[in-house]
């Protein structure tokens, strides 16, 4: 056997022992395992989530969004690293919407997994299309509805290629998840108070009203019609869904929607109580659905 010199193996190792890598603290230096989705710039589509859940108020349980059953992978920083999407829930997480921004136009079922793989909702194909925010700021985004208290779990789309063809209405699915009848009344809102309400219908339990609405442009101070949604049983427990333009999130109006009476919850940001949550808006922290 011929065996090397020490001579020449001492320039070869203090080039390596030199040699400085460039490793990110946290993630990959190549995108790992999933679909890639370009957060950065904000090119391509949309969707917006709305996980529904009954989580413990400690510690935080994390989520991955998945597209097609592939965790969504994003770029980290302009270094080129790259990690997977990951988000943070605690206690009741209604109200609170996340999204990815840059997904690869297509039909998508879109999905989200716990840090143990676990699946807590995976919709219907939703087409993900173009143009989306940032390039359109008040465009609606295709979303998804997750729902998970009470022993029940649910899943909903809210697909805007569906809509009709005025851009005035907006076609709204009451959604009745208690066990027990809901009311719908749509109301003249006058002084900040209902007046001369009539009867939409009374959603069962498990049950759907759909209703198509008209969007009134003015101002949430101005005399205009509402939706007013209340327990068959007590009045006092209600949600209250203005129908004027400009309502829906960033300011931009719905065309297509649907609420999730969900019974009286915490609302964690403002103190309040909360009857249903809107797929429009979640729920509004100043004047109008609460």
């Amino acid at each position: 056997m011929t065996r090397a010199r020490p001579s020449l193996l001492l320039p070869l190792l203090a080039i390596a022992a030199c040699q400085t890598q460039r490793k990110p603290l946290t993630g990959f230096d190549t995108p790992p395992p999933g679909i890639l989705i370009d957060n950065n710039t904000g090119s391509g589509s949309a969707v917006l989530f709305w996980p529904v859940f009954d989580l413990p108020p400690t510690p935080e349980q994390e989520f991955l969004p998945q597209l097609n059953g592939q965790d969504a992978v994003i770029m980290t920083s302009d270094e080129g690293f790259y990690d997977y999407e990951i988000w943070s829930f605690e206690g009741w997480t209604g109200g609170f919407s996340d999204w990815l921004f840059g997904v690869p136009p297509g039909t998508y079922t879109v999905g989200l997994v716990d840090g143990n793989g676990q699946s807590w909702g995976q919709s219907a194909p939703l087409p993900l299309l173009p143009p989306a925010r940032p390039a359109n700021p008040l465009a609606q985004l295709p979303a998804a509805i997750f729902t998970h208290f009470g022993g029940q779990a649910g899943t909903w789309t809210i697909d805007p290629t569906t809509q009709d063809a005025d851009p005035t209405t907006d076609e709204i699915t009451v959604t009745n998840l208690l066990q027990e009848d809901v009311d719908v009344e749509r109301c003249l809102i006058s002084g900040g108070s209902p007046t001369s309400c009539t009867s939409v219908g009374t959603v069962a339990a498990g049950a759907d009203l759909p209703t198509v609405e008209t969007l009134a442009a003015v101002s949430s101070t101005a005399d205009h019609e509402a939706l007013v949604i209340y327990l068959a049983s007590d009045a006092s427990q209600s949600y209250q869904r203005d129908l004027i333009q400009g309502s829906g999130m960033f300011g931009g109006s719905c065309q297509i929607e649907r609420i999730l009476v969900h019974g009286t919850r915490p609302v964690l940001f403002n103190g309040a109580n909360a009857f249903a949550m809107s797929s429009c808006y979640g729920y509004q922290s100043g004047p109008g659905p609460m």
